[in-house]
C-alpha cells in the first residue's frame, strides 16, 4: 500500500491549518472552537478545555516533528510556538481545580475563568477533559524539553486516578445511566497513559515505567470486559446487572470508537498484539459501512443497521437513537490512520482496500473550501447538517491528529 504523503503535507497546509490559524486568541491565549459546522460563524467565546487540550497536543505534536511541520516559514513556526506557550499559560493558571474531588474544569470563559457545566452546575464534568489536559501538557513538556511540565502532567493524571478510585467517574458529554459503564473508559486512560509515558520516559523519567503499565492494563480491560469474541465487537456500555444487554445502550456499537480504540491499545501493548487487535477493527469497519451512502454511520446494533432495543430515556440513550446514521468526520480519520497503521505492521492487504476505500469517501465527503478545514457533522446521505453531537465545538482534534500521524509514519 502506497501512502501519498505529499498528499497529505497539501491538504495539511492548503486546507487544514489555515483555517485554526484564523481561529486562535492572540489576546488571552487558546483557541476559538465554538464554530458552527461550517466554520463561518463564531458563536461563543467560551472555550472547553476539552479542546484546548486538544490544540495543544497537536501544535507541540506539529512543531516537535520536522516532517511535519515541513513548509511552514519561519514566522508561522514562531507564532505558533508563541500559541503553544499562550494555550499552556491558559490551561496551567485556570483549569487545574483545587478541590479534593475535582481535576480539570470543563468549561472556561475567554479570559480563562472557570464556568459551571450546564448540565448540573459543576465545575467539573468530565475525566475526558481531564485526559486531554494531561496529554496537551505531555506533549507541550516534549517540545520545551522541561521536565518540571512533564512532572506537572504526571501529577494531574495521578489526582485523576485518585479521584477516579473513590467513584468520582464524570463523562460529560456522554453522562452514563446508573449501573453502566463505558468502554470509552479505559479506552481514554489507555492512550493517556501510553502518551504520558512515552514523554516521560523521552525525558528520562523513571515515573514513566509505572504509567506505561496503566496503559497496558487499560488496554487489557478494554479486551476483557468490552470485547465480545463471537462477534468480534467492541461493546461501548455493559451493565453491572443482568437484564439490560438488550435495552439499546447494550446493543449498541460504535464502530469509529472501537477501530480508534484498538489502534490505541496496538501503540500501549505493542505491534505482537496484531493478531488480537485487527479482526475487531475489520468486523468494525464490515459493521459501520453503509452499503447504500457509503461512510460509516455513528451508531449501529449489534446485528447491524439501526441500534434496536429499549430507550431507557437517559442522554446517552436519546443521542444514540436520534444521531445514528450522521456521518462524522472522526470516525472516518481515526479508521483512516488504524488502516495505515495497521497494514503497516502486517501487510494484510484487507487494510490496504478499506484504507482507499476509506480514503476516497472521507476527502469527497468532508473537506469544505479551500482552506476552510471540513464541514464535519452530515446527513446519511453526505451532505452538510447544523447540529451538536457531543460539544457545541468545530473540533481541532482528529483531523488534524490524523494528518500528523500519518506524516509521522513516512520517517519510520
Amino acid at each position: 500500500m502506497d501512502i501519498d504523503f505529499s498528499w497529505f503535507k497539501d491538504h495539511l497546509l492548503s486546507q487544514i491549518l489555515p483555517f485554526w490559524d484564523s481561529a486562535f486568541d492572540d489576546a488571552y491565549g487558546g483557541v476559538f472552537t465554538c464554530f458552527t459546522n461550517d466554520g463561518k460563524q463564531k458563536v461563543s467565546d467560551d472555550k472547553f478545555t476539552w479542546s484546548q487540550g486538544r490544540m495543544l497536543w497537536c501544535l507541540s505534536y506539529l512543531l516537535d516533528h520536522p516532517h511535519c511541520s515541513e513548509g511552514l516559514d519561519d514566522a508561522t513556526l514562531m507564532r505558533y510556538r508563541k500559541r503553544c506557550d499562550a494555550l499552556y499559560s491558559l490551561l496551567s493558571e485556570h483549569a487545574l481545580l483545587g478541590g479534593e474531588d475535582e481535576v480539570c474544569a470543563f468549561l472556561l470563559d475567554r479570559t480563562g475563568q472557570a464556568k459551571p457545566c450546564a448540565s448540573d452546575g459543576c465545575k467539573y464534568a468530565s475525566m475526558y477533559a481531564d485526559c486531554f489536559v494531561i496529554m496537551g501538557f505531555s506533549r507541550y513538556a516534549l517540545l520545551a524539553k522541561r521536565k518540571d511540565i512533564g512532572l506537572k502532567a504526571l501529577g494531574i493524571y495521578n489526582k485523576m486516578k485518585q479521584v477516579m478510585a473513590r467513584g468520582i467517574i464524570r463523562t460529560e458529554p456522554y453522562p452514563l445511566p446508573p449501573g453502566a459503564t463505558a468502554q470509552s473508559i479505559p479506552m481514554i486512560i489507555c492512550n493517556t497513559a501510553h502518551e504520558l509515558a512515552t514523554v516521560l520516559r523521552a525525558l528520562g523519567l523513571p515515573e514513566a515505567s509505572d504509567v506505561h503499565k496503566d496503559a497496558q492494563t487499560a488496554a487489557h480491560s478494554v479486551l476483557q470486559v468490552f470485547a465480545e469474541n463471537r462477534t468480534m465487537q467492541i461493546r461501548e456500555v455493559v451493565y453491572k446487572e443482568a437484564g439490560k444487554e438488550h435495552g439499546l445502550l447494550a446493543r449498541h456499537r460504535n464502530p469509529g470508537h472501537a477501530i480508534e480504540c484498538m489502534w490505541f491499545c496496538l501503540d500501549a501493548l505493542g505491534d505482537e498484539y496484531y493478531e488480537v487487535l485487527s479482526p475487531y477493527v475489520l468486523s468494525s469497519l464490515e459493521l459501520g459501512w453503509d452499503e447504500e451512502w457509503g461512510g460509516l454511520l455513528r451508531y449501529v446494533d449489534t446485528d447491524g443497521g439501526e441500534p434496536k432495543g429499549v430507550c431507557d430515556g437517559s442522554a446517552f440513550s436519546r443521542l444514540v437513537a436520534s444521531t445514528w446514521d450522521l456521518k462524522l468526520w472522526w470516525p472516518h480519520v481515526e479508521a483512516l490512520y488504524a488502516c495505515a497503521r495497521f497494514y503497516r505492521v502486517a501487510k494484510d492487504e484487507r487494510f490496504a482496500l478499506w484504507y482507499e476505500r476509506l480514503k476516497q469517501y472521507t476527502y469527497s465527503t468532508f473537506p469544505s473550501d479551500k482552506g476552510e478545514e471540513w464541514i464535519q457533522i452530515r446527513t446519511r446521505k453526505g451532505l452538510p447538517q447544523e447540529r451538536i453531537v457531543a460539544l457545541g465545538v468545530k473540533d481541532p482534534y482528529h483531523i488534524l491528529r490524523m494528518h500528523l500521524l500519518i506524516l509521522d509514519m513516512n520517517v519510520e
